[in-house]
């Protein structure tokens, strides 16, 4: 099929779209996606099986989902059990979406929303004492460009140290780069420099990559690393 001038970004080129959310199941949890209005593809398919493990690991606990987004872990931590699920989110209307999401199966977990800049309320949960059983921190790409990587490796060296300060004693903090310009070893690298520096003893129990519908042909192609840690005090 050939381009047609007067297509656009979510442009529906082929049958008719009755509705812009479109329900599906991931691992036998319910979702939506907007598939018009959302970004990209409206729901982020490579991270399906750290969703899954995050839900494995969320029963009876507190979690901290941060740049939530649609509220993909959070509802998986949901249905794997968690007493409570905080979404963090800059954009108000990704945690709709979030709680819509949430608001599709029956969870005895609490669920609140969080709007803000990650940074910020990550410090401030460090200022006031909060921690939280779970805490994952999947930010978007920080380094689109080569001239950006200097920067996102800060960024991720903060969000490091921020995560290891709010998860609590006997805790899991999962840290997720969608980077390309940053390869596995050195967000690695860059993940045990801030939690040395924050000095709690932890054990680095799995890493992960994108799901099996991701193959990677190329060194850049294999944008997704994502690290699990247990902290042991």
């Amino acid at each position: 099929m050939q381009p047609d001038s007067t297509w656009q970004d979510g442009s529906v080129i082929h049958g008719q779209l009755d509705d812009d959310l479109v329900l599906f199941m991931e691992h036998s949890v319910l979702f939506t996606a907007n598939v018009i209005k959302g970004h990209k593809t409206g729901y982020f398919l490579d991270h399906r099986a750290n969703r899954k493990r995050v839900g494995e690991l969320a029963a009876g606990k507190t979690v901290l989902d941060v740049f939530s987004y649609a509220g993909g872990f959070s509802v998986h931590a949901l249905a794997g059990g968690a007493s409570a699920v905080t979404s963090l989110d800059i954009s108000a209307q990704a945690l709709e979406v979030a709680k819509a999401n949430v608001a599709l199966g029956n969870y005895p977990g609490q669920h609140r929303t969080l709007v803000g800049d990650a940074f910020k309320e990550l410090e401030k949960f460090v200022a006031a004492g909060r921690n939280f059983d779970l805490v994952v921190i999947d930010p978007p790409s920080f380094a689109k460009k080569a001239s950006e990587l200097s920067l996102a490796k800060r960024k991720y060296y903060q969000l490091a140290q921020l995560g290891a300060k709010i998860t609590a004693s006997g805790g899991i903090l999962v840290l997720a780069s969608c980077s390309s310009r940053l390869a596995q070893q050195p967000f690695m690298d860059i993940n045990k420099a801030a939690l040395a520096e924050v000095g709690r003893p932890y054990d680095c129990f799995e890493q992960t990559t994108h799901d099996l519908d991701h193959p990677v042909n190329f060194p850049e192609g294999a944008y997704l690393k994502c690290a699990y840690y247990r902290f042991l005090d």
